[in-house]
Order: C-alpha cells, then structure tokens, then sequence
C-alpha cells in the first residue's frame, strides 16, 4: 500500500510542479512545449511502475528516448529555417539601404536634393518599387551635389530623374513615385 501511496504522491506533485512552471512562463508559444514535455514525463511516472512489474520498462525508455531524438531534431530543422529567414530579411533591408543611397545619389546628379527615398525590394532581391521626395535646388542655393559628369551643374526636372530610374532598375512608371517639394 506504501508503493501505491507514493506512486500517486509523486503524480501529485509533478502535476502541481508543472502547472506552476507553465503559468509562469513568459510566452503563450513556449507552454505548447512544455506542455508536450511535462505530458511525456506524466506518462512516464504513470507507467513506469507498471512496466516495470510487466519487465518492458527498458522498451518504453528506448521509444521514448527515440521519439525525444526526434522531436529535436524537427526542432533543430524549424529552428534552421527561422535563422535562414530572419537571416534573409536583413539582407533585404541592407540591400534595399544601398539601393536607397545610390538612388539619393542619381537625384543629386540631377540637381534634386533627395528629402527621402524608400526602396522596396522581393524575396529575390529584385528592385519592386522605388518612392522619393526631392526638393528642387534654387539658382542662389548651394546644395551638395555628387558629380556624375556633365549633368552635375544642370538642374533637370523629376521626369528626367524618373525616367532615369526606369531604364536603370527596369521599372514601369508606375513603380517609381518622385515626389518634388518646393517648385
């Protein structure tokens, strides 16, 4: 009667434990796992004395200890997909920065003052749209401009800058916003 009584206690309080453990966890998403690994340990505290009067407690161990592997591993593999993705996002966003920079710098070869430039690209690394705000520089204004050859003294108008950019990232017209301030 001894065994049976400790048997339950020890379910007793591995159940208190871990309603404990899982009400504090920090997120919603982790207590699906603890839940699985706190269920696989109740089973194991509820058949193990059983098994082990039968003799297949060795059995039992080994499929779980298999079906543990294997949880992990499949962890491993969401994990692996998560840092690749993650991974991938900034290298999007660093990509999209320099497109940003380079377009700021046409605009500038152009006598336009770029105010902001957003660049959005694909998963595949592919220009999508491109949407400025430039100012035009004023006879009298000094702007900083980047020399790109002959133009960089003229002041040519948003359309040319816009038609640049379409022949540059191969753009339709409707993928590229120039937004002009102050004319």
């Amino acid at each position: 009667m001894e065994i049976v009584y400790t048997w339950v206690k020890n379910i007793v309080c591995f159940y208190i434990f871990m309603n404990i453990v899982i009400h504090l966890l920090p997120r919603e998403s982790y207590r699906k796992y603890v839940r699985f690994f706190s269920g696989m340990l109740l089973m194991i505290l509820v058949a193990a004395p059983v098994l082990s009067v039968l003799g297949q407690e060795e059995a039992l161990m080994q499929k779980i200890s298999q079906a543990g592997f294997f949880q992990e591993l499949d962890n491993i593999k969401l994990d692996t997909a998560h840092l690749e993705q993650t991974q991938k996002k900034a290298y999007v966003r660093e990509y999209e920065r320099a497109i940003e920079m380079d377009v700021g710098q046409i605009a500038e070869g152009k006598g336009l003052q770029p105010l902001r430039v957003e660049v959005h690209l694909s998963e595949d690394y592919q220009v999508e749209s491109i949407a400025m705000e430039v100012s035009m520089a004023e006879e009298g204004v000094s702007v900083p401009k980047v020399s790109f050859g002959d133009d960089s003294s003229k002041y040519p108008r948003a359309g040319e800058l816009k038609q640049e950019l379409m022949e540059f990232y191969r753009l339709e017209e409707d993928r590229i916003t120039v937004a002009v301030q102050g004319e």
